[in-house]
């Protein structure tokens, strides 16, 4: 049996993100917008590169989590944004970057220290 890796973390409260906004769209009077669209994509991807190339998924879903920090692509079916005026970060994404990149360097850590 092999075991799962951390590394899948983010992409799994992405996954419930995604789900749970579903679910309130389907159930309520909320519209996907093309973001919403653009982010229900990029994690297709990236679960796609996670199990055909670590590598290539490390990069796309970082990319996806860096571009919806300025809300170009969202998970969620409600927008947070914490800024002034018009420039805004999103705090979901920029907790889910955070999460990406530090198990990224643990992961790489594990891997340097094995050899």
């Amino acid at each position: 049996m092999k075991k799962l890796d951390y590394d899948i973390i983010p992409l799994i409260i992405s996954v419930v993100l995604i789900l749970v906004s579903l679910f309130v769209v389907f159930t309520s009077k909320y519209v996907f917008d093309i973001k919403h669209y653009l982010g229900l994509t990029s994690v297709i991807i990236s679960a796609y590169f996670y199990y055909k190339n670590r590598m290539t998924y490390y990069l796309v879903f970082g990319m996806s989590l860096l571009v919806g920090i300025f809300g170009l692509v969202g998970f969620y079916y409600s927008t947070f944004k914490v800024g002034f005026g018009s420039f805004g970060i999103n705090p979901i994404m920029m907790g889910l970057l955070v999460l990406h990149i530090s198990l990224i360097f643990q992961m790489v850590d594990k891997l340097d220290s094995n050899k």
